[in-house]
């Protein structure tokens, strides 16, 4: 009796064990590399933290919109990072920071964004595979995967790091409309717009696993019109919800000729096949060795072993993970696909992808191998695997630990605002960011007889007091963007800008008070408020459907 009531209260209070389950894991998933008191500094988190960074300035300064240049971060030259860089999704970090600062934030952020990351795949992998233990299993599975944490920790990536979290959406809502209920294509809508907001390259990811995962709509082949309709009011909504960045990001582009997201030439940044296996199979942690990591890469092997008890959705599943891995080597015709997919500059960013569908069909392959599997059985598994994450997660800990680069609280606001990233500058201007970064409009101009007062930055505003010996046009340590503003003693100028961008004044002799800063375009100010409406109708017509399901629930019990 005792046992029974017992399991009677698990499954009524399942949320607690799974909410204390996880949390455990997120915890121990990040123990290691943040029990020292400092981060561990991949290729690209000074980038990141200086985006933090901005936003942080923006909240203490009493301002509650993401802001559009940097003026206390990236060397504060007026670097206008959050119109080519989505930071929507940045804004709890930041948050945080105000309230725990540095380090502390960083590490609070990492374990809700892992947390995060285990409920959605747990929701997704109990829908797709059709059991909660089997959701818990793949949820666990994909959120130690070795990609997530070279992501995260070597590579220092961020915003690709927090997309992990929102992928799972996007797989499910795809499938869905391939297959399933249309209705649950809002998932596909929610998964887009986030990782939108988060990270544009990888938007572009995730279009190829949509476009790819449509392919099972062929297995079934019902409702084709209905199900091609409700695609194209996906693709709209996931267009008008992200339309706040996307807007500004291509007014830029096309106002500032011989601007263009950095591509590489994709056969050469692939990964030569034998020394990816070989990296996979022991674990590398470099971030010149990226790879998929020895438990993705026995689960590949497992499922593809267990093929014949699989069903015809996971078998398509499972062959779409091993294309996506394929797409990682050079042995995939890059070539091809040079000016569609240039923009996602490595192919080994596809791992995400592959760590995915290997997940979910590697709990499937796990529960088919070991079956009838009790409670406690289940509970032994999943512990088996949690602590076997646990432990290739601390092998590669280790094996970073020994070349890692470290910052500490005391190294924080140094590394997380002097970034001299120029990933958004054009080309001519490109010799002129020494200058840029001195703040100086005398050094901006030698020999012209100007003698810098003072200078004052704000919330994306920069105010120089200049003492002029004649009345002279000079250049302003800023770069011209569409929104650049300036006056001078209270008078607005028509912005001009010479042939390496560089802005322009007309000062008088004596004493000038020179105001730079940026002013929001129409594009970006419409483009707001039609995303926020955007978003209003989503959470109603979501709300609405919960609602509808839950009352559909009770009637069937």
């Amino acid at each position: 009796m005792k046992n029974g009531q017992a399991a009677d209260w698990l499954t009524r209070h399942r949320w607690f064990g799974e909410l204390v389950l996880f949390s455990c894991l997120s915890v121990f998933w990040l123990f290691l590399w943040a029990s020292q008191g400092k981060i561990y500094m991949g290729d690209d988190l000074s980038f990141h933290l200086n985006r933090v960074q901005g936003l942080y300035q923006q909240l203490i300064s009493g301002r509650w919109d993401l802001g559009h240049i940097a003026t206390t971060t990236f060397s504060g030259w007026g670097y206008p990072i959050n119109l080519f860089y989505p930071a929507d999704t940045l804004l709890p970090l930041a948050i945080l920071q105000v309230f725990l600062g540095g380090i502390r934030a960083y590490t609070v952020f990492l374990f809700l964004i892992t947390l995060l990351t285990l409920y959605v795949a747990r929701f997704v992998g109990k829908r797709l595979l059709g059991s909660y233990f089997q959701g818990v299993l793949m949820a666990i599975l994909y959120s130690f995967s070795q990609y997530r944490i070279l992501d995260f920790f070597a590579r220092g990536a961020l915003a690709e790091g927090m997309v992990f979290a929102f992928l799972p959406l996007v797989l499910y809502g795809a499938y869905e409309l391939a297959i399933g209920d249309v209705h649950q294509g809002i998932w596909l809508t929610v998964g887009m717009a986030l990782i939108g907001l988060t990270h544009v390259v990888s938007l572009l990811l995730a279009a190829v696993l949509v476009l790819l995962t449509l392919g099972l709509f062929f297995l079934r082949r019902t409702d084709f019109k209905r199900r091609l309709g409700a695609l194209g009011l996906v693709v709209g909504a996931t267009v008008l919800l992200t339309l706040t960045f996307l807007a500004p990001l291509v007014e830029q582009l096309h106002a500032l000729s011989g601007m263009s997201i950095l591509q590489f030439k994709l056969t050469q940044s692939a990964m030569a096949p034998g020394g990816f296996l070989l990296n996979s199979a022991v674990n590398q942690m470099g971030s010149g060795q990226i790879n998929l990591g020895w438990l993705m890469l026995m689960l590949l092997l497992l499922s593809l072993v267990m093929w014949q008890r699989l069903t015809p959705v996971l078998h398509y599943l499972l062959v779409l993970a091993v294309v996506f891995v394929w797409m990682v080597t050079t042995w995939f015709p890059w070539a091809l696909f040079q000016r569609v997919l240039g923009m996602i500059q490595f192919p080994w960013r596809f791992l995400a992808i592959a760590s995915l569908l290997i997940a979910l069909v590697g709990a499937r392959a796990l529960t088919l191998l070991l079956p009838r599997l009790t409670r406690r059985g289940q509970w032994g598994l999943l512990t088996v695997v949690a602590v076997f994450g646990m432990i290739l997660s601390t092998t590669s800990f280790i094996a970073f630990y020994r070349n890692g680069n470290t910052i500490t609280q005391a190294d924080y606001h140094r590394v997380a605002t002097t970034s001299d990233s120029t990933d958004y500058v054009r080309p001519q201007s490109l010799v002129a960011m020494p200058a840029l970064r001195t703040h100086s409009v005398a050094v901006m101009n030698p020999g012209h007889g100007l003698h810098q007062l003072s200078r004052r930055v704000g919330a994306d505003r920069f105010t120089y007091l200049v003492h002029s010996q004649r009345e002279q046009t000079v250049k302003l340590p800023h770069l011209y963007y569409p929104g650049y503003q300036v006056t001078v003693n209270g008078q607005r100028q028509r912005v001009r800008w010479n042939r390496m961008s560089i802005l322009l004044a007309h000062v008088q002799a004596g004493t000038n008070r020179i105001q730079v800063f940026y002013q929001s375009t129409v594009i970006q100010r419409v483009s707001v408020w039609i995303s926020a409406l955007a978003w209003l109708v989503l959470l109603v017509f979501g709300g609405r459907q919960w609602v509808i399901t839950r009352r559909n629930h009770r009637k069937l019990n």
